[in-house]
């Protein structure tokens, strides 16, 4: 094996996009070979500059040959001063993802954010993208932004923004407003990011106003069909949180869902976003059961 090795997986963002560039500058300056890997090509790569996919395949290499460029940005790939769509943000936590997993396994995390990284093989490497690393306002606070950090206490604030709303909603996209009037239905769900394995705690925050009524809720926490769920009724206007704990085993795309919990006539539910925290798995705190009847506190 050459020393003459290293073996990247780059977050998908404009930052990675311009590291990539800036690598494959500095390898070619060297005379290092630069590949792709693709389809289990990489049994067949002993030395050079390789960009890998996930995880899986860098375990092809040395430990010592691994780096990982992190982005938990919420921008544009191409354009740090657009926001990012949904659909980027669930590719990139992906990403992010098998990069903390990789890590887990001795590959180097390096910023994407900075100018100038210390690549094993490569040395110093500095990108030179033409323009500040931007972050557009609306998205500064970003939904990846638990990546930054494995230890327990870990968080990210989840923006009304990054949900979905199957019956549409009134307001604006940062405090939606929905009418609960009609069958039970999932008002509320998304925004299917990623997270690895690990025990993971989400605390909501929203508004009801029952309109003299009650306003039957049903929040579920987990992803594919597995979901820890609690249940409570409101029967006054005001400002609620409710908070789930769920432990996962693999990494998945995440749902929080929020139901009227049988059909209502009537009533306003306000949605205000989510703070989602990374929990030792050993912390005292009961894990939310699988059906529970709670009174949701008022805020």
């Amino acid at each position: 094996m050459t020393d003459a090795l290293l073996c990247v997986l780059v977050t998908p963002s404009a930052a990675g996009l311009a590291w990539r560039g800036a690598l494959v500058e500095r390898a070619s300056q060297l005379g290092w070979s630069i590949t792709d890997l693709a389809g289990g090509t990489e049994a067949l790569v002993t030395d050079g500059l390789v960009f890998a996919n996930d995880h899986l395949s860098m375990q092809a290499f040395p430990p010592s040959t691994r780096a990982v460029l992190v982005d938990t940005t919420a921008t544009d790939p191409v354009d740090p001063s657009v926001p990012a769509t949904l659909e980027t943000v669930m590719l990139r936590s992906q990403v992010l993802v098998q990069a903390e997993i990789a890590a887990t396994h001795g590959a180097a995390v390096l910023n994407a954010a900075r100018y100038t990284l210390n690549f094993p093989g490569l040395g110093l490497v500095e990108r030179r993208d033409g323009a500040p690393y931007r972050i557009h306002p609306s998205v500064s606070e970003s939904p990846l932004a638990l990546f930054d950090d494995r230890a327990p206490g870990t968080f990210a604030n989840w923006s009304p923004r990054w949900f979905v709303y199957g019956g549409g909603y009134d307001g604006s996209d940062d405090e939606p407003q929905i009418d609960m009037t009609g069958r039970m239905r999932p008002m509320v769900h998304g925004p299917y990011i990623h997270l690895p394995p690990g025990r993971w705690r989400v605390n909501l925050n929203f508004t009801v106003d029952p309109e003299k009524a009650h306003a039957p809720l049903l929040f579920e926490w987990g992803s594919g069909v597995e979901f820890c769920r609690i249940m409570t009724e409101i029967r006054h206007r005001g400002a609620y949180s409710v908070s789930l704990d769920r432990v996962w085993t693999q990494p998945e795309p995440v749902q929080l869902r929020i139901w009227p919990a049988h059909p209502v006539f009537q009533g306003k539910f306000g949605f205000l976003g989510c703070r989602v925290t990374r929990v030792a798995v050993d912390d005292p705190a009961p894990l939310t059961p699988t059906d529970r009847i709670v009174d949701a506190a008022v805020v």
